[in-house]
C-alpha cells in the first residue's frame, strides 16, 4: 500500500518536537521509500527554517535537519511519486470547491490530498483534522487511524 505522508509527519522526524518519537514509530510503521511529491522538496526545507524564525531551533539546529533531510532523499529513502502535475492543481481546486467552504481547508493541504489522489495512493498520513477530514471524504485510509497518536 503506498501511503502518502504529509510535511509535518516529516519534519518531526528531522526536528526535535514533542511528539517526535511517536511519528517516527508512524513512518517505521508505513516504511521507506516515503512517496515524495514536488511540494515536500520546498515545504519540508521551509518548515524547518520557520522554526528557526519562531525561535524553535537554532541556526545549527536548521542547517543540520535540513541537510539530514536531503541526505535521506539523495540516500534513497524518499521517492517521487508519479502524477501528472497539472492534474494534481485541477484536482486541488476540485477539493477546495468541494471542502473549503464547510471544513476550512488549506490550499497546500488540498495540495497534498490531489497529488496523493493523482498518484493512485491508498492511504494518507496527517495529524491535521481538516485535512485528515477531506482526505477520508476522497476514499483515502487515514494514518494513524486516530488522531493523537502523534
Amino acid at each position: 500500500m503506498t501511503t502518502y505522508v504529509d510535511t509535518a509527519l516529516f519534519v518531526k522526524a528531522f526536528v526535535l518536537e514533542v511528539d517526535s518519537a511517536e511519528a517516527i514509530k508512524l513512518l517505521e510503521r508505513i516504511g521507506e521509500p516515503f512517496a515524495y511529491s514536488h511540494l515536500h522538496g520546498i515545504e519540508v526545507p521551509n518548515a524547518i527554517r520557520l522554526k528557526r524564525f519562531r525561535g524553535e531551533i537554532t541556526r545549527a539546529q536548521e542547517a543540520a535537519a535540513i541537510r539530514m533531510f536531503k541526505a535521506d532523499v539523495d540516500a534513497g529513502r524518499f521517492e517521487r511519486i508519479s502524477y501528472d502535475l497539472s492534474a494534481v492543481f485541477i484536482r486541488a481546486e476540485q477539493l477546495s470547491g468541494r471542502f473549503s467552504g464547510v471544513m476550512g481547508t488549506r490550499s497546500l493541504d488540498l495540495w497534498h490530498v490531489a497529488a496523493a489522489l493523482e498518484a493512485g495512493c491508498q492511504a494518507f498520513a496527517s495529524c491535521d483534522s481538516r485535512q485528515r477530514k477531506a482526505a477520508a471524504e476522497c476514499g483515502l485510509e487515514l494514518i494513524p487511524a486516530v488522531v493523537g497518536i502523534v
